[in-house]
């Protein structure tokens, strides 16, 4: 695409800044000293900026609440928009914030880096379109696979249950195995986790556990893990480097920003 365009973020950030009005200098600013364009690159930036509609340019505007009504985002999706708009590195825009709502809308379960993440992504992908820049990719606008490893925990199908027996006991038959069965024997009893799915209901069992599966570096999972006990009992896991965790509330992992990947098996 030749140097001018070699750099769609910053392209990205600087067509949204100097739709605000920011002046060239604060538009050099906002990029670090190792990775700042040059001023003649800035200006084919800019020609490009100057050709964009001041409807569109409109769209760049800070996000405030009365562009709830103006742009028919129901107000349901407040709670998102805030919690959204605290760990961003700036105020969002109005088109920013549409992007949220259209992908929280449209996939209910994504948590909030999954919609942060797929909004970045599709902005991108607008802006390019807007200024006449080629290779926008909208076919993996939507896909979750590519969000950071360590933001990410495996949902395992199914629920579970935390079983305890005596040491004494035979197992019963219902304790099957399946995508996850864990058997620990200590010195005073039998901890077992395993699919509820056979367990009859007559059974004193913990049921209705979510099990989730973790494979990255043990820092990433230490992160993670830090969040979750924090707020939320839990119940954890290592099997030959792989990590999994049981919790009850799936809503939580969307509360800490870490997002659930659902996979078959």
């Amino acid at each position: 695409m030749g140097r001018p365009f070699s750099n769609i973020e910053q392209i990205s950030l600087g067509f949204e800044m100097y739709a605000r009005g920011y002046q060239r200098h604060r538009i050099m600013d906002a990029f670090s000293e190792q990775a700042r364009p040059s001023l003649r690159t800035l200006g084919n930036w800019t020609a490009r900026y100057k050709k964009i509609s001041d409807s569109d340019l409109a769209l760049e505007d800070q996000f405030e609440w009365p562009h709830m009504d103006l742009f028919s985002i129901p107000w349901k999706y407040s709670d998102l928009i805030s919690r959204l708009r605290s760990f961003a590195n700036r105020n969002p825009s109005i088109r920013r914030v549409i992007w949220w709502f259209r992908i929280k809308h449209t996939y209910p379960s994504y948590s909030d880096t999954m919609v942060s993440a797929i909004a970045d992504k599709c902005i991108i992908n607008e802006h390019m379109d807007l200024l006449g820049i080629p290779g926008s990719d909208w076919s993996i606008s939507l896909d979750a696979s590519y969000l950071p490893e360590k933001d990410q925990l495996e949902l395992l199908p199914g629920t579970f249950a935390v079983c305890s027996f005596g040491l004494s006991m035979t197992l019963p038959d219902w304790v099957q195995n399946g995508v996850f069965l864990s058997i620990v024997r200590t010195e005073t009893e039998i901890s077992v986790v395993c699919s509820d799915e056979l367990i009859p209901q007559t059974e004193e069992i913990s049921r209705g556990w979510f099990c989730l599966r973790f494979v990255g570096e043990d820092i990433s999972w230490e992160g993670i893990i830090s969040r979750i006990i924090a707020v939320d009992q839990a119940y954890i896991f290592s099997v030959s480097n792989i990590n999994y965790l049981l919790s009850k509330d799936l809503e939580l992992f969307e509360r800490l920003g870490i997002a659930l990947i659902e996979k078959r098996y």
